[in-house]
Protein backbone atom coordinates (compact mmCIF):
# COMPACT_ATOMS: atom_id res chain seq x y z
CA UNK A 1 0.00 0.00 0.00
CA UNK A 2 2.84 2.37 0.85
CA UNK A 3 4.49 1.74 -2.55
CA UNK A 4 1.27 2.53 -4.39
CA UNK A 5 0.95 5.80 -2.47
CA UNK A 6 4.50 6.78 -3.51
CA UNK A 7 3.65 6.16 -7.17
CA UNK A 8 0.44 8.17 -6.89
CA UNK A 9 2.33 11.07 -5.29
CA UNK A 10 5.03 10.93 -7.98
CA UNK A 11 2.52 10.86 -10.85
CA UNK A 12 0.47 13.61 -9.21
CA UNK A 13 3.59 15.74 -8.83
CA UNK A 14 4.48 15.38 -12.50
CA UNK A 15 0.95 16.22 -13.59
CA UNK A 16 0.96 19.26 -11.29
CA UNK A 17 4.24 20.48 -12.76
CA UNK A 18 2.91 20.05 -16.31
CA UNK A 19 -0.30 21.91 -15.53
CA UNK A 20 1.67 24.71 -13.86
CA UNK A 21 3.82 25.04 -16.99
CA UNK A 22 0.71 25.26 -19.19
CA UNK A 23 -0.64 27.98 -16.90
CA UNK A 24 2.64 29.95 -17.05
CA UNK A 25 2.62 29.75 -20.86
CA UNK A 26 -0.99 30.94 -21.07
CA UNK A 27 -0.38 33.90 -18.73
CA UNK A 28 2.74 34.82 -20.70
CA UNK A 29 0.79 34.58 -23.98
CA UNK A 30 -1.86 37.00 -22.65
CA UNK A 31 0.74 39.43 -21.29
CA UNK A 32 2.82 39.65 -24.49
CA UNK A 33 0.17 38.73 -27.08
CA UNK A 34 1.13 41.47 -29.55
CA UNK A 35 4.76 40.28 -29.80
CA UNK A 36 4.40 36.49 -29.95
CA UNK A 37 4.98 34.64 -33.19
CA UNK A 38 6.24 31.30 -31.87
CA UNK A 39 4.25 28.37 -30.48
CA UNK A 40 6.50 28.38 -27.40
CA UNK A 41 5.65 31.77 -25.95
CA UNK A 42 8.75 31.92 -23.75
CA UNK A 43 11.10 31.26 -26.69
CA UNK A 44 10.89 34.89 -27.81
CA UNK A 45 12.10 36.11 -24.38
CA UNK A 46 15.24 33.95 -24.04
CA UNK A 47 17.60 36.80 -24.99
CA UNK A 48 15.87 39.37 -22.80
CA UNK A 49 18.22 41.73 -21.02
CA UNK A 50 15.85 42.30 -18.08
CA UNK A 51 15.39 45.94 -18.99
CA UNK A 52 11.81 45.99 -17.73
CA UNK A 53 10.21 46.88 -21.03
CA UNK A 54 7.04 45.09 -22.13
CA UNK A 55 8.08 44.83 -25.79
CA UNK A 56 10.37 42.36 -27.54
CA UNK A 57 13.95 43.46 -26.94
CA UNK A 58 15.57 45.09 -29.94
CA UNK A 59 19.14 44.57 -28.70
CA UNK A 60 21.60 43.06 -31.13
CA UNK A 61 22.20 39.36 -30.64
CA UNK A 62 25.75 38.42 -29.70
CA UNK A 63 27.20 35.84 -32.08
Amino acid sequence: METILRYVIAIGGIVTLMMTWVWVQSVWRKTFSENISDEDVLAERRSCGSCGCTKVCKKEKVI
